[in-house]
């Protein structure tokens, strides 16, 4: 670079990079400036290298980013925009799962749940005597005093299931209905809980091994 240029930085939400792979500044942030041919040089520049058996998170400031476009180029002016660090996830190799193993797994944890959730139903109902309160709702309506009012017994059970898979967003198909579940969205929120205490508890990798 000749003359004088500015460039403005990012860095993404987040990476996940392989053990033993290396992480290029292209990887971790965006770049915007008018010259499009060192852009493309810079976006190529290694930071680092997600060492073999190095720990699951790497926390890279964008100091060091700004730091290794410097030592290219002398004579720029480099903004930074937004974030000050990102969380880059290394994923280490595993051996593969038999297919056998996994649908146990499966079923393990399935049948956990399963159970788990008719217990808490169950109390539930008797916690409150939904039963009595079904006697009651359907003398009021009828004026029949019956110990099994399956009219409104058998709807109450059916509308459970189907009001939870509702409520999850498992019946209406993505293509129709693009919000996301519920679940997803706790998920999003617990990963970016975890994600956002290791960048306030864990410093910088990359001054850390230099320290």
């Amino acid at each position: 670079m000749e003359r004088q240029q500015s460039i403005y930085i990012q860095v993404r939400d987040g990476f996940t990079a392989k053990e033993g792979s290396l992480i290029r500044v292209g990887d971790i942030a965006t770049l915007l400036m008018q010259d499009q041919q060192n852009k493309e040089i810079i976006l190529n520049l290694p930071l680092l290298k997600a060492e073999k058996k190095a720990p699951s998170y790497i926390v890279v400031s964008i100091l060091t980013i700004i730091e290794k476009i410097q030592e290219r180029y002398k004579n720029v002016h480099i903004y930074p925009v937004g974030k000050s660090e990102i969380l880059v996830s290394v994923e280490s190799e595993r051996k593969p799962i038999r297919k056998s193993w996994l649908y146990t797994k499966i079923a393990i944890v399935g049948f956990t749940l399963f159970v788990g959730t008719g217990l808490a139903i169950m109390n539930f109902h008797a916690d409150v005597n939904m039963a009595e309160a079904h006697r009651q709702i359907y003398a009021m309506i009828t004026g029949i005093d019956t110990n099994k009012p399956l009219i409104l017994q058998i709807p109450y059970s059916l509308g459970i299931g189907i009001g939870m898979a509702l409520f999850f967003n498992h019946i209406i198909p993505k293509k129709v209905r693009d919000e996301p579940s519920p679940m997803e969205v706790e998920m999003y929120s617990y990963k970016k809980g975890v994600n956002d205490y290791i960048l306030n508890n864990t410093k910088n990798t990359e001054e850390n091994s230099r320290s």
